[in-house]
């Protein structure tokens, strides 16, 4: 067993209070009095809702910050968000310059879901990968199950993502009443907040079948024993980058040109991820999609 000197303790607890040797990072200029420092510093912050494990986040959002950096001649600072409702109160608070959205987030936060403004946030490019403005949702069992198709669903226990999430929770709840098969039908049933804790959750036969987003799941399907893919969703409205209402005009002309500019690999090392000038023409799917989930409304034309 290690001895522990006082003065190690000290040191250790100098560490935690940040008086030792740590630099907290500089506040954005998102930061207001009552949401931080009330000195303001130059920079950008951009946030991402946790759908993904951190190092993933910073390896996928990192380089788009660079790029921002460079482009601007401003310090870009990514953060990860607690969660979906804490990226949108920091948005809509003006905490944050800049988030990657998804559909239901962005809609709500349009709707003063937190009821903290009539505001509205500005959309400044949707994402695009592989040459598709749009992306999908699957419903994955493990590669040994009976499961083969949503029916088979019926009486299982079946993983989500994130409540707020679209793709791991709205979009696959509606693929599933579309095979007759809501809430009461299952097993059970459980809100696991990440994409990635819903893959690892069926492969290692936690669930029987879970939701997520496409791109993520084809990075489980070989990993051993492997998943398989029941379900495909029809294409779903892009992910946006928006910014606060508030932000200078200026600045979010800027960002928006550099951001149509930029060109990264995909995490399966084949697709290239691009921004283009967003439109609105795929909100009514996201507020059909969320109205047949948590109204219940009977689906009697389907969002797709």
């Amino acid at each position: 067993m290690y001895a522990t000197t006082v003065a190690g303790l000290t040191v250790l607890l100098a560490l935690a209070m940040g008086l030792v040797g740590c630099d907290r990072p500089a506040p954005s200029t998102a930061q207001k009095q009552g949401h931080g420092p009330s000195v303001e510093q130059p920079g950008l912050l951009l946030i991402v809702h946790p759908y993904d494990n951190p190092s993933r986040l910073v390896t996928r959002f990192q380089p788009l910050c660079d790029h921002l950096a460079s482009a601007l001649g401003m310090p870009v600072r990514l953060e990860i968000a607690r969660s979906y409702l804490d990226q949108m109160r920091r948005i809509t608070r003006g905490q944050a310059d800049l988030t990657y959205i998804g559909p239901t987030p962005f809609m709500r936060a349009q709707n003063s879901y937190l009821g903290d403004s009539d505001a509205k946030l500005i959309a400044l490019a949707a994402e695009e990968v592989g040459g598709e403005a749009a992306y999908r949702s699957v419903i994955v069992s493990h590669a040994n199950s009976p499961i083969h198709e949503l029916a088979d669903i019926a009486g299982k226990l079946m993983a989500f993502g994130a409540p707020h999430s679209y793709s791991s929770h709205y979009v696959p709840r509606v693929m599933l009443l579309q095979a007759g098969i809501d809430l009461g039908k299952l097993k059970d049933y459980a809100y696991l907040n990440r994409h990635e804790r819903v893959a690892l959750a069926v492969l290692h036969g936690d669930f029987d079948a879970g939701g997520l987003r496409y791109g993520l799941a084809v990075q489980y399907l070989d990993r051993r024993p492997g998943l398989r893919i029941v379900a495909t969703s029809p294409p779903l409205p892009p992910h946006l980058i928006v910014a606060r209402p508030d932000l200078d005009e200026n600045i979010r002309e800027r960002v928006q040109q550099a951001l149509l500019a930029f060109t990264q690999t995909s995490s399966d090392g084949i697709r290239q991820v691009r921004y283009r000038t967003p439109d609105s023409a795929s909100n009514d799917q996201v507020r059909r999609v969320v109205d047949i989930v948590e109204r219940q409304l009977p689906p009697t034309e389907w969002p797709w």
